[in-house]
């Protein structure tokens, strides 16, 4: 078929079957991500745990990831948040960036079967039972109305491509990306266009079927587009910290190196899929193992040199400048709508904000020094991070519950946000009752008496004491563990109690320096007791849960 040949209903009929069949593909893609994270979300917060415990886990981390998400640069992001915060080291997060890699290929070797003809009854059949049905059953049959939308869209793209199988112009075009560096420049180029290398892998398996595309023409495409899956985790670290530009770039240097050497072993790699896949009749399948092969491939080579790759990449960038604008850095849009997910990450967020609080009420004692080794500036900007927080986590449950459109939120949701709260109460102490306290000290020449500092040091230590075990029950939420933690608080106020009495002692023996610093003494007697009283409402919390019934204790609020 010529130019002439060509008319303008071609034309919109062959654009707005790739355009539509393109949308369902990507809208299938988008809902199996969320079908599969509402069945697995549980698991996906237990695996978070064991990232750190060796390379095998950093890899089966990353599979499992990328199969959630359908996005291998998503793992990105939350993997910042763990190097940022010292909880993973650079090294450690290498091996999850190889399994994201090897991740994708699962989604390609799921859209290489052959199943367009039933597509529909799937699309049918998942619509109307997720629509009678809760729990496990809604989300499966969600998932399986996703894979449905997902080979129907591809259907309508190859229908839509057939066409084309004529159209001279077209044909001419195709034998100009033989060359394998433009093939790899343009599959780069592709995925980085619609941010997804398996909907390219997609494009490419339906221009194959319609014999548009050879086998041999594919294998540079199928490298482009595992590069070109990193091009938007490289934008996005742009204007970020430096870990986040070191976990994107390694992810972009892995697959470059490695599609580099493969376009010097195009004939081996292609002869390795035909050995693999058997026959080259079946052109999705033969895409597919060539995809998966050089994946393995590159998990494989670079997993037992990630320690030297970690080492050579935080030699080679700077080191990791101050952040400016204050972000979360585990919840994040990416879990928006996983609420499950996002209870594992609200605790790793609020032992962060914990710490910051727990190192203000730490040096609020030393504010009372000659002179103070903290000044009251530098509380108050220790309080201003902790508001940020608060805010961040808010506005994010906030998000969460209009995308996620929720009913029922887990207890331990609410009862996490709960010790949020308290733990801005605890800092606004500090930052105000405590500090005007400092600040009136500051401009006296008033002295504690020796006993008295003892005892006011002393008490200020069980409150850190205490502020720490709250801290801990949010990682083990262990009810003999809370049920100490109320002692404690029973016993620190009976102590209290003997350190006023104390003090007034010492007052009514006329001495000078307690005669002096009575009024601040017992101020801080008394913010360091309403301190310890809110870091125990969340031990009091925990024992409250463990005197509910069975039914609404494991049931939703």
């Amino acid at each position: 078929m010529t130019t002439s040949d060509w008319s303008a209903e071609n034309t919109l009929g062959v654009v707005m079957g790739i355009l539509g069949g393109l949308g369902l593909f990507l809208l299938g893609i988008n809902m199996l991500s969320q079908g599969v994270r509402n069945l697995a979300g549980r698991q996906m917060r237990h695996l978070l745990t064991y990232v750190s415990g060796n390379r095998v886990a950093g890899v089966a981390f990353g599979v499992f990831f990328t199969m959630l998400f359908q996005s291998s640069s998503a793992a990105t992001v939350v993997l910042v948040g763990f190097v940022e915060a010292g909880l993973l080291q650079f090294a450690q997060t290498l091996p999850v960036v190889l399994g994201t890699a090897f991740g994708t290929t699962i989604t390609a070797q799921l859209i290489a079967f052959k199943v367009g003809a039933f597509a529909l009854l799937a699309v049918g059949l998942g619509l109307l039972v997720s629509m009678f049905t809760r729990g496990k059953w809604k989300f499966s049959f969600e998932t399986l109305l996703s894979l449905g939308l997902i080979f129907y869209g591809m259907d309508l793209m190859s229908g839509a491509m057939r066409p084309l199988q004529q159209y001279a112009p077209f044909l001419q075009l195709i034998t100009h990306i033989q060359h394998p560096v433009l093939a790899l420049l343009l599959g780069m180029l592709g995925t980085a266009v619609i941010q997804s290398s398996a909907a390219f892998i997609g494009i490419l398996i339906t221009l194959g079927s319609t014999g548009l595309l050879s086998v041999e023409a594919s294998l540079p495409l199928v490298l482009g587009s595992n590069v070109g899956t990193t091009v938007t985790g490289l934008i996005s670290a742009m204007n970020v910290g430096r870990p986040a530009q070191k976990v994107a770039l390694s992810n972009f240097l892995f697959k470059l190196f490695t599609a580099f050497v493969f376009v010097f072993m195009l004939p081996w790699w292609a002869f390795l899929t035909d050995w693999i896949t058997g026959t080259r009749g079946e052109y999705g399948r033969w895409v597919a193992n060539a995809h998966t092969l050089f994946n393995l491939v590159l998990m494989l080579a670079w997993l037992p040199f990630t320690g030297w790759f970690g080492r050579w990449m935080d030699r080679w960038v700077l080191p990791t400048p101050q952040r400016h604008e204050f972000a979360l850095k585990f919840l994040t849009d990416e879990v928006l709508d996983s609420p499950d997910l996002s209870t594992g990450l609200l605790k790793k967020e609020l032992l962060m904000m914990g710490q910051v609080v727990l190192r203000m009420v730490d040096v609020s004692l030393s504010l009372f020094q000659r002179p103070p080794q903290f000044t009251p500036s530098m509380i108050r900007e220790m309080e201003e991070e902790t508001d940020h927080y608060r805010q961040k986590i808010n506005d994010f449950w906030l998000k969460s519950a209009r995308v996620s459109q929720r009913e029922k939120w887990p207890p331990e949701v609410f009862q996490l946000l709960h010790l949020m709260n308290e733990l801005e109460q605890i800092a606004d102490l500090v930052s105000v009752n405590l500090v005007h306290q400092a600040e009136k000290w500051e401009q006296s020449q008033w002295q504690f008496s020796s006993e008295g500092r003892k005892e006011l040091e002393h008490y200020h230590a069980q409150c850190v004491h205490q502020l720490q075990r709250a801290l801990d029950l949010v990682e083990n939420r262990d009810y003999n563990r809370a049920l100490q933690m109320k002692q404690k608080y029973r016993e620190y106020a009976y102590l209290a109690f003997d350190l006023e009495k104390h003090h007034y002692q010492r007052l009514f023996s006329l001495n000078a320096q307690t005669m002096e610093s009575s009024k601040i003494h017992l101020e801080l007697l008394n913010l360091y007791r309403m301190i310890n009283s809110r870091a125990t409402n969340f031990g009091r919390i925990i024992l409250r849960e463990a005197q509910l019934p069975t039914d609404l204790n494991n049931g939703m609020i």
